[in-house]
């Protein structure tokens, strides 16, 4: 019986979501200044979860809101009026699980030797200049973002086992 409840577990996990560690680097162009962070992203079936080490805060991505979360304070942020912020999260989103589909929704998709850029649309063009992102094995590589505003934001999956 307990096998059988054990292997019934380890199959579902998945259902449940995907875990991975990440790192983060970040370029303010208005400070002229790049930031490095470190942490965990749990991909769940309605949202993404950011916990970085060393903070204990939590960002909660499910479409609409981003719920910003240190202890027991709640902020929501409405992403209707922060499109840059939503587009960041749905492109992580759709590249981390191969979503063409999504991708193609905000991007034209060229790729070349493994390496995939992705040109904004019409629809994403005031808010990013441009992204790339290589996968190997189904494992991010990179995510890089450059935002219309110069900044830019590069992620990359680490090795760790979550």
């Amino acid at each position: 019986m307990f096998k059988a409840l054990a292997l019934i577990f380890l199959l579902s996990l998945p259902i449940f979501g995907q875990s991975i560690g990440f790192s983060e680097e970040r370029y303010h162009n208005a400070l002229d200044a790049t930031f490095h962070k470190t942490g965990k992203i749990k991909f769940l079936k309605h949202s993404i979860e950011i916990m970085y080490d060393g903070d204990e805060t939590v960002l909660i991505y499910n479409g609409d809101l981003l719920i910003h979360q240190t202890g027991d304070v709640k902020k929501e942020l409405d992403l209707s009026k922060r499109p840059a912020v939503k587009i960041f999260f749905v492109l992580f989103d759709a590249v981390y699980h191969d979503n063409k589909k999504m991708l193609e929704s905000y991007f034209s998709i060229h790729e070349t030797e493994g390496l995939v850029l992705l040109t904004p649309l019409n629809n994403i063009s005031s808010y990013v200049d441009s992204a790339s992102y290589k996968k190997t094995d189904k494992k991010l590589d990179f995510l890089q973002i450059n935002l219309s505003n110069k900044d830019s934001i590069r992620i990359e999956e680490t090795n760790e086992v979550l």
